[in-house]
């Protein structure tokens, strides 16, 4: 699977102006089948062929274009109880449930996490919701109960999902009429939003009829298309007979993943150029050393390595783009100024090394209280301890830019166990290290 670009590969210009649209709360992606091609699901025609194949064994099927999704599932569904029983079937016939997840599901993941984009997914795989469910739950609402109940950042699965088999459209009349919700939400987020439409080939009749009328109202309804070929194949694309005058450069000829790879690049190098930006009493080489040091991530793991440092942080808050997270850096910088020449190498798992000194790294929202402090380090300890060999004590770095109450600086004793050693090793016999904290706003205070 591949994790994209350095930070510090360039983007384009389109992507410079998408970044400020999520900045200020206004993006929307729509993400069809491009986006889950690479993870093996199958294409339209080859689903239908596989759907018509199984239903040539339901007495009064019968259809003449067994390429066409949409003609062998209408047939299909017109048999008694025949749409439940396409819903039920097409779930057994490609990986919707288990496909592996590729770099633009995470990465899609990761920005609805950050709050930089409002997600709406057409394809029924969950891959997107499973892709960081190791870390943070990433809600999808299937259907109108669910869309209703959810607050904050959530998925809409606009036309369903493989976890709730009758959620899915898969019929014309159902993609023509689909329900009040999806219409709604759909309609909302291209009037208020830049909406860009990854992947989609094929636009739903409602989907049409809505971006219809709203190009007679904003230019072009401010849409923007991402697709492999859109700029070669444009003359015989739908999306030339729905947006005829759609500028070139809102035609977007990449695939799925680059172009989210480009988009969460440009969205995490906001915090580089905070850090860079930073206000010094006199000339700061540090903040270009960390920096530097930071951009040898990918976007995919600059946005794990950071989300995997927050502490208690909610889906919908942005880590990349908190006050945190750039005095973080920054502090890391200032450890490696005390240790004249020492080199700076961030690791996967939310931590850097300065020469050989480990320290992990423990981002934590306002007002954080002296026993939340010490309840994170000691989670943190006991996920890293045991993987450390045999160290007498961790060092961590907590930036937070509020305390309440005395900051910790020391929690003694915390017990480690390595989940592969056999339990009958381990009972009576646990290893225990110590924790020293170290706070990014003293270091600051004191630069």
């Amino acid at each position: 699977m591949q994790i994209g670009k350095r930070l510090d590969t360039p983007v384009g210009a389109p992507i410079v102006v998408l970044v400020d649209e999520a900045r200020q709360g206004r993006l929307a992606v729509c993400a069809g089948a491009g986006l889950s091609r690479p993870a093996g699901i199958l294409t339209g025609p080859e689903l239908a062929r596989k759907l018509h194949e199984r239903f040539q064994y339901v007495a009064g099927y019968s259809c003449t274009q067994p390429d066409k999704l949409l003609e062998v599932a209408d047939a299909a569904a017109r048999l008694d109880d025949g749409l439940t029983a396409v819903q039920r079937t097409v779930l057994e016939l490609a990986p919707f449930d288990s496909a592996p997840a590729q770099l633009g599901h995470q990465l899609l993941a990761l920005l609805v996490a950050e709050d930089a984009l409002r997600l709406l997914l057409t394809n029924w795989d969950d891959c997107v919701e499973r892709s960081w469910r190791r870390v943070e739950n990433i809600p999808a609402a299937r259907n109108k109960e669910e869309a209703e109940m959810l607050r904050g950042q959530f998925v809409l699965k606009i036309h369903g999902c493989c976890t709730e088999a009758d959620t899915l459209l898969v019929t014309s009349e159902q993609l023509r009429e689909p329900g009040f919700w999806t219409k709604t939400y759909f309609g909302a987020e291209l009037m208020k939003s830049t909406m860009v439409f990854v992947g989609v080939g094929d636009i739903a009749d409602y989907a049409q009829k809505r971006i219809k009328e709203l190009a007679e109202q904003v230019e072009h309804a401010k849409v923007r298309v991402v697709s492999l070929n859109i700029v070669r194949d444009w003359e015989k694309s739908e999306w030339k007979k729905l947006l005829p005058d759609l500028p070139e450069e809102r035609r977007i000829e990449t695939s799925a993943d680059d172009f989210l790879d480009e988009l969460a690049r440009e969205w995490v190098m906001h915090l580089v150029r905070e850090v860079r930006a930073a206000t010094t009493p006199g000339p700061a080489p540090w903040l270009e050393e960390v920096t530097n040091a930071f951009m040898s991530f990918t976007a995919l793991q600059a946005l794990e390595w950071l989300r995997r440092a927050a502490v208690a942080w909610r889906v919908g808050e942005s880590v990349a783009h908190a006050s945190c997270a750039s005095s973080a850096l920054e502090a890391i910088g200032l450890l490696a100024r005390q240790q004249s020449g020492a080199k700076i190498r961030f690791l996967q798992s939310s931590a850097v090394l300065i020469d050989d000194q480990r320290i992990d790294v423990l981002l934590h929202r306002d007002r954080r209280t002296t026993s939340d402090i010490e309840y994170a380090a000691v989670e943190r300890a006991r996920q890293v301890g045991w993987k450390r060999g045999s160290p007498t004590t961790l060092t961590m770095l907590c930036a937070a830019s509020s305390v309440r109450g005395p900051k910790p600086r020391y929690v003694p004793n915390v017990d480690v166990v390595d989940p592969d050693e056999p339990v009958d090793d381990i009972l009576g016999a646990g290893a225990s290290v110590d924790v020293s904290l170290v706070f990014a706003d003293e270091l600051l205070e004191a630069a």
